[in-house]
């Protein structure tokens, strides 16, 4: 007898032959085992670093984005206030000065009533009424006030000097001119541009005298009127914009793209002038028109462009602002580095306080770790887990259940190597049970496939007229087809193919009563419905076995080529005609045989011409597998013989059998392969005559 090792269960103790490595050791690659602890502190400072970097990267993410949104919401309004600003600083001046006129050309005409009525009315010398003129205008009134005669001299007036001449003393100058057609009403009323005037910024307005043919001149000085067009115009609107230091620098320019007025914070970087594209884009701004304010990015800087409404010749069109564009990248760099620092700190926080919670939670791990090589070693000693036992928490518990668990496993194992000796006798002693059994069982299989083979006709019919050929290759079990062929006289042999279900000693019992009940019903005058009826009625009523058999009959007749035949559950019988067309035979007859006692049977008959084929096969042949699970089928069947054109008997069905276990294999063929296969020739003095 074999001397059998003993069997080990999966997962039992080994105690006394420890075979593993220590956790501390390395690998056979060179690289150290982690353990759970080092795990432990590596998922958590993970998880930290994560936490941070996600934490950083979102509100930089978003400071930029608002920021950046900002920048450019501020740039759409810079522009769009420039602009409107523009627009209204050409009217502001302008509308001071012509409210400034109509306030001298009110005084000039209070002036004139009040000369009429001192010197009519009053009958006041020239004198006095030019020192009433005086204090008038050291009161507040008029900076300088003329009143001439019907000649045009100024005889009349509060300023210091000899009396001028209006448009013919030339120390009255042009001022004077344009004023001595009041003379004569014509016009009646006239208001000058401010102008510079004996290093002062003058304005006038004069009227027609009341009473007679005069000129009545106010002037003042409107210095301040220069002072409110500087500040509310194109420099001035600048310089406040520039004052907020919210953009870099400011430009108003024509529909040319020429610079009206621009500015620029000093000492910033954008200071420089005007780029190329920036002076392109505000010609197609200007050119378009309309109330949008555009923002287009200009190297490191963000333009705003807005145009100006109604816009003359050589005047502002467009207002440019430039902001800086890298603040948002400043800003994100500083939120990236601020994330950086308190990622550093709360790393090392975080790795100080893990390696410390490791060690406290990982400490009956431990303990449990050296148990296990202990009970590997088998010395295991219950005390060593003392202090992890008296935790409450989950590892106490697990100590305490490991330490029974090594106990009641430590004082098994003695039995079960007992068991499994014991255990392993008894396999061998059933395997050498086994194998004799599967010798008696071949054996059997042996001879069952001899009887098979003997139970074949050992000669089929000769003759010059009709060729047959069959062939059987067994299977690795007895399946029980077969096929015969009977001589019933001189002119009609009978052909039978034949298959039982199920294998072994059952197959054979069965395959033997179906030959031997078609056998003994094999008489001249029967035909194939008859035979197949009889066989039917007595494997229903003798069969020890619930199986069933198909098989297919004919009657042929070498004479007349008539094929008489019928089927009993039972498929692939074909006739082959000599141009290779292949024709199913028609499904007459019933069901399988030893299904059903008293099943009728109907038949049908066929005939074979010259050189025609009638082929025969059983299911095992039909139902053979390849590979994908595919059965061989009817239609390949039907496909293979008709290349078999002109062949013999022979080659045909070895034909059929070759392909069937190419496309099979060894492991795929269903059962018994069965062919017969039948060929009527041109009977020998035919062939002469033909010749």
């Amino acid at each position: 007898m074999t001397a059998v090792a003993p069997l080990r269960r999966p997962g039992a103790w080994t105690c006394g032959r420890h075979t593993g490595r220590s956790g501390g050791n390395r690998h056979e690659d060179g690289r150290f085992p982690m353990t759970f602890q080092q795990r432990l502190i590596l998922l958590v400072t993970g998880l930290v670093v994560l936490a941070v970097v996600a934490i950083t990267a979102a509100l930089a993410w978003t400071t930029q984005g608002a920021l950046s949104a900002r920048i450019e919401t501020d740039a759409r309004m810079a522009a769009g206030l420039l602009a409107r600003a523009a627009s209204q600083a050409r009217d502001i001046p302008q509308d001071v000065e012509a409210m400034l006129g109509e306030r001298l050309l009110s005084e000039a005409v209070l002036a004139a009533h009040l000369v009429a009525l001192a010197e009519t009315t009053a009958k006041q010398p020239a004198k006095a009424i030019a020192d009433r003129l005086k204090q008038v205008a050291e009161q507040g009134g008029p900076d300088e006030i003329w009143i001439t005669d019907n000649r045009g001299r100024a005889y009349l007036h509060n300023v210091p000097g000899p009396d001028p001449l209006f448009g013919q003393d030339a120390k009255g100058g042009p001022r004077h001119s344009a004023y001595t057609g009041l003379l004569n009403r014509s016009p009646a009323t006239l208001v000058s541009d401010a102008a510079v005037e004996g290093g002062k910024l003058m304005k006038f307005a004069g009227v027609a005298g009341v009473d007679k043919p005069r000129i009545v001149q106010v002037g003042a000085d409107v210095r301040r009127l220069a002072d409110i067009a500087k500040k509310a115009g194109a420099d001035g609107l600048i310089d406040a914009l520039l004052a907020t230091r919210a953009v870099e620098a400011a430009w108003l320019l024509d529909r040319d793209g020429r610079v009206v007025a621009r500015g620029a914070v000093i000492g910033e970087s954008g200071g420089g002038p005007l780029s190329d594209f920036g002076t392109e884009t505000a010609r197609t701004v200007a050119l378009a028109g309309g109330d949008a304010v555009q923002v287009a990015a200009d190297g490191g800087s963000l333009l705003a462009l807005a145009p100006i409404k109604a816009a003359g010749s050589g005047a502002p069109a467009v207002a440019v602002v430039r902001l800086p564009g890298d603040e948002p990248g400043i800003m994100l760099r500083r939120q990236l580095k601020i994330g950086g620092l308190i990622g550093v700190f709360v790393l090392g926080l975080g790795g100080f306080l893990s390696v410390r919670f490791a060690r406290d939670q990982m400490a009956p791990v431990e303990r449990l770790s050296e148990a296990v090589k202990a009970v590997e070693a088998g010395r295991f000693n219950p005390f060593t887990l003392n202090e992890a036992t008296e935790r409450d928490d989950e590892f106490g518990r697990l100590s305490r259940v490991f330490r029974r668990m090594a106990m009641e496993a430590t004082a098994r194992e003695e039995t079960l190597d007992a068991q499994l000796l014991m255990r392993g006798a008894e396999l061998e002693t059933k395997t050498e049970k086994l194998a004799i059994a599967e010798h008696i069982l071949e054996e059997e299989q042996r001879a069952a496939r001899d009887v098979q083979a003997n139970l074949l006709p050992r000669q089929l019919p000769v003759g010059r007229d009709s060729q047959y050929y069959g062939a059987l290759v067994p299977a690795h079990a007895v399946s029980g087809d077969f096929y015969d062929v009977i001589e019933l006289d001189e002119n009609r042999a009978l052909l039978v193919t034949a298959g039982v279900s199920g294998g072994g000693v059952p197959a054979a019992f069965l395959m033997l009563m179906v030959r031997g009940a078609i056998r003994e019903l094999a008489r001249p005058d029967a035909t194939p419905a008859a035979i197949l009826t009889g066989a039917n009625d007595r494997l229903c009523g003798e069969s020890p076995f619930d199986g069933f058999a198909t098989a297919f009959v004919a009657i042929y007749d070498r004479t007349t080529g008539a094929v008489q035949h019928a089927a009993a559950g039972h498929r692939g019988a074909c006739r082959i005609l000599a141009d290779g067309t292949v024709e199913p035979l028609s499904e007459a007859g019933g069901p399988a045989l030893g299904v059903r006692k008293g099943s009728p049977y109907g038949e049908a008959t066929s005939v074979l011409g010259q050189d025609d084929a009638l082929f025969l096969c059983t299911e095992g042949l039909l139902r053979s597998v390849d590979a994908r699970r595919e059965p061989f089928g009817e239609e390949r069947l039907v496909a293979l013989l008709q290349q078999s054109r002109g062949l013999s008997a022979r080659d045909r069905a070895e034909l059929v059998l070759r392909s069937v276990q190419a496309h099979a294999g060894p492991e795929g063929v269903a059962g018994d392969l069965v062919c017969l296969v039948l060929r009527r020739l041109l009977p020998v003095a035919e062939a002469a005559e033909t010749v």
